[in-house]
C-alpha cells in the first residue's frame, strides 16, 4: 500500500511492485532565512513532467507533489523544477541533497550548488528516477528524502529585477463560514466557475458537494409535469438546475422554470447492463454502477479536471454521508426542527445543513428492500429511498467530489 506523508524536508515514497513503480514525491523547502525575514523568500515557480509544463505538481511554495508508474527496467521519469529566488534584498545560497540509489532505482538530482542564486533570479533543478532492477516479491516502500536548505546571503544594492510568478491553486475559499483563514466544514469553496459546500474534513481529505445541480437532462417549465430535453447543455452546475421543488401535491409551483431533471436510470440502460447474464448475476435497476447519473457525473469529472481541479473523486453522495451530517431517514428529514415520518414539526431534532438540501437530487444508495427505489433529497428537505429509479421530473445530479487540503 503507498503511504503519504510530509516531513519538515521534503519525502519521496516509490512503491515498488510486479510491474509498475509508484512514486510520490514531496519536495519540502523552508528557506525562509533572514535578519530581513518578509524580504527572503525562495520558492518552486515551475515544474515539469518528462518535459510537459505541469505547475499542478506544485502544491504550494515550497512542496512538489508527483504520482507516476515506471512499468519498464530503464525507464526513466525526470521531474524539472524551477528555483526562484523572490527577494531583493538578499541572494540565496541553496542546496537541494538527495539519498544515493538504491538496489532497484537510479536517483539522481541535478542542481547548481556552487553559485549563489542571485536576488529575483530562477535556477533549474532535475530529478531524474530510473528502474534500474525488476523486483520480485510483494509491494514494499523505497523511502528517499531530498532535502532542500536555504540560507541569505547580502547583497550591496537591491535588485531591480522582477522574480517569476508564485504558482496560484486554483481552488480558493469563497465564503469562509467561521471567519478562520483556512478551509473548513460549512465553506464554500470555487474552482473556476464551479462551487462546492464543504461538508466533511478527515485528515488530508475533503468532501464537498456540489452547490447547485448540473445543466444535463430535462426542464419543467411553469409547474407543467412535462419533462422537455434542455438545449445545449453545459454538464456544469447551473443556478436553476434545481430539480422539481415538489409539494404535498407532488407538483412544481406555478411560475418556475426548472431545470436538471433526469431519471436515475432507463429500461435501455438496464437492459443493456445486464445482457447475457443470468438472472442471478444481474444487477439490480437501483445500482449506481449501470445508472444514467454516473454517466453525467463522470463527463463532469472530466470538466473538472480541465479546470485544473486535482481531484481525487467525482461521485454522488450516500445515504451513510447523509445520516452523519444529520439526515435521519426514520423522520424522512434533513431539515432541522421538522419530522416528515409524522408530518410535524420536531424542535429536538437538529437536521443538517441547510445547503444540504437547497436542490432536489439523486444519492447514490440504493433502497435495499426496492430494487426499483434509490435514496434521495429534495429541496423541502424530505429524506427517503422511495423515488422510482425510472422516474425523471423531480431530482436532478448534484456531484460530491474528494480533493486534498493541501489544495489550500
Amino acid at each position: 500500500m503507498k503511504r503519504r506523508s510530509v516531513l519538515l524536508l521534503g519525502m519521496l515514497f516509490l512503491v515498488v511492485g510486479f510491474a509498475a513503480v509508484t512514486s510520490t514525491l514531496v519536495i519540502n523547502g523552508n528557506a525562509r532565512i533572514a535578519s530581513n525575514d518578509d524580504d527572503f523568500d525562495v520558492y518552486f515557480s515551475a515544474s515539469f513532467e518528462n518535459g510537459k509544463k505541469k505547475n499542478s505538481l506544485i502544491k504550494d511554495d515550497t512542496h512538489i507533489v508527483f504520482d507516476y508508474d515506471i512499468s519498464m527496467i530503464g525507464e526513466t521519469y525526470t521531474l524539472e523544477y524551477d528555483v526562484t529566488n523572490g527577494s531583493r534584498e538578499y541572494d540565496a545560497s541553496v542546496s537541494i541533497n538527495c539519498t544515493n540509489s538504491t538496489e532497484y532505482l537510479g536517483i539522481t538530482n541535478e542542481f547548481d550548488e556552487e553559485t549563489n542564486l542571485l536576488a529575483t533570479e530562477t535556477r533549474k533543478g532535475t530529478l531524474k528516477i530510473e528502474l534500474v532492477k525488476a523486483y520480485v516479491g510483494e509491494t514494499t516502500d523505497v523511502e528517499v528524502s531530498c532535502e532542500i536548505v536555504g540560507s541569505a546571503v547580502s547583497r550591496e544594492e537591491v535588485s531591480d529585477g522582477t522574480p517569476a510568478d508564485k504558482v496560484k491553486s486554483a481552488w480558493e475559499i469563497t465564503e469562509d463560514n467561521d471567519n478562520n483563514g483556512e478551509v473548513s466544514v460549512g465553506d464554500l469553496i470555487t474552482l473556476g466557475s464551479e462551487s462546492f459546500y464543504v461538508y466533511n474534513i478527515e485528515g488530508d481529505n475533503i468532501s464537498a458537494i456540489a452547490r447547485y445541480n448540473l445543466h444535463v437532462g430535462g426542464i419543467v417549465v411553469d409547474g407543467s409535469v412535462n419533462i422537455t430535453p434542455i438545449e445545449n447543455p453545459t454538464g456544469l452546475q447551473y443556478p436553476s438546475a434545481n430539480g422539481m421543488i415538489s409539494e404535498d401535491n407532488g407538483l412544481t409551483p406555478s411560475g418556475f422554470s426548472l431545470a436538471g431533471v433526469v431519471p436515475f436510470t432507463t429500461e435501455e440502460k438496464y437492459n443493456q447492463a445486464n445482457e447475457g447474464l443470468s438472472e442471478e448475476n444481474k444487477l439490480k435497476p437501483n445500482d449506481y454502477s449501470i445508472s444514467v447519473v454516473k454517466e453525467y457525473v463522470d463527463e463532469y469529472a472530466i470538466k473538472l479536471a480541465e479546470l485544473g481541479g486535482e481531484i481525487k473523486t467525482t461521485r454522488l453522495i450516500t445515504k451513510e454521508e447523509l445520516e452523519s451530517v444529520g439526515c435521519d431517514p426514520n423522520k424522512w428529514s434533513c431539515k432541522a426542527g421538522y419530522d416528515y415520518s409524522e408530518s410535524e414539526e420536531d424542535p429536538t431534532f437538529a437536521g443538517a445543513p441547510e445547503y444540504m438540501y437547497t436542490t432536489s437530487y439523486w444519492t447514490s444508495s440504493p433502497d435495499e428492500k426496492h430494487d426499483e427505489y434509490v435514496f434521495h433529497v429534495d429541496y423541502f428537505g424530505h429524506f427517503g429511498g422511495s423515488h422510482n429509479v425510472y422516474g425523471d421530473g423531480a431530482l436532478g445530479v448534484r456531484p460530491v467530489i474528494e480533493i486534498s487540503k493541501t489544495l489550500f
